[in-house]
């Protein structure tokens, strides 16, 4: 996801929200990248100034950091505490104390230098992807509010996706609305049947988000990993929190919805449905930041 810093004007770094061990979180896409002789930019060249927002609405939220911790691909295998990044200020952090340049600056010396090839005869990049554990569960919509304005502010990504081919622009494009080639690998996985009603009127059947749509980065929205089809009823029970699977697939339906409505919904018996392992984790994120529990 993108959004505005507080002048309105677009921040060119990708960022998304995500879980760790059960704990929200924002993982920092990396910058770099750039190859002048073949035409290629830089991929995130606003790191920093997307670090300096993300550190001013996490001071206007009251949220703390409670960690960071290293998230490049390279070592995203490693136990987490072999990626654990020292700062020079002690966890959780607060912003409305701890000067936001100041932490930036530690951040970046801490993590050019973790991990680095023995052999390596420059320095490291100070700008890898980073994972920053909150205090808070927080949702998109306040995210993307500026402490300046009372209106969350609203980038379109499928207009602004750099880095992507125009293909993958025009996936990202259909798959918003559960259309194109998401929506066919979504029908073929689960042969054309709402999963959890045996619906298969294919114009009953909705392809769905686990993880929502805004807390994504275009990775993830191009991952059909993170879809199901469903029914519309389905569907909307889903987006609204209100059914969620576990880990083995099983419905669990939140205590907002009355005995009568579950009956009316067909939702009284016990439902399993397939989840790929692959799917897992955006199941988690739904699970613990959208489901009404």
């Amino acid at each position: 996801m993108y959004f505005t810093d507080s002048d309105g004007t677009i921040v060119d770094s990708e960022f998304c929200m995500d879980v760790l061990e059960g704990a929200p979180c924002i993982i920092i896409e990396s910058s770099g990248g750039a190859k002048p002789s073949l035409g290629i930019g830089r991929r995130n060249p606003d790191y920093n100034r997307l670090l300096k927002v993300l550190f001013e609405r996490f001071a206007a939220l009251q949220m703390r950091i409670v960690s960071i911790v290293l998230a490049s691909h390279r070592v995203e295998n490693l136990p987490i505490s072999e990626r654990l990044v020292g700062v020079s200020f002690p966890f959780p952090i607060d912003l409305n104390i701890v000067d936001a340049e100041s932490l930036r600056l530690s951040i970046g010396r801490a993590v050019a230098q973790m991990h680095q090839s023995p052999t390596a005869t420059k320095g490291g990049n100070a700008q890898k992807r980073i994972c920053i554990v909150l205090s808070r569960t927080v949702t998109p919509f306040e995210l993307q509010i500026s402490p300046a304005d009372s209106l969350p502010v609203n980038v379109e990504t499928v207009e602004f996706c750099p880095g992507l081919s125009t293909t993958e622009r025009e996936f990202i494009a259909k798959a918003r609305i559960g259309q194109g080639d998401f929506r066919k690998k979504l029908l073929k996985r689960f042969n054309g049947i709402c999963p959890v009603l045996g619906i298969s009127n294919s114009e009953l059947l909705v392809a769905s988000h686990i993880k929502p749509w805004k807390a994504c980065n275009n990775q993830d929205r191009l991952d059909v990993n993170n879809g199901l089809i469903l029914s519309a009823l389905c569907d909307r029970l889903f987006d609204r929190g209100l059914i969620t699977f576990d880990e083995l697939g099983a419905m669990i339906i939140s205590r907002c919805l009355s005995i009568q409505d579950r009956k009316t919904c067909q939702l009284d018996r016990p439902v399993e449905i397939f989840l790929p392992k692959e799917s897992l984790r955006y199941m988690e994120y739904h699970r613990l930041f959208v489901f009404k529990a």
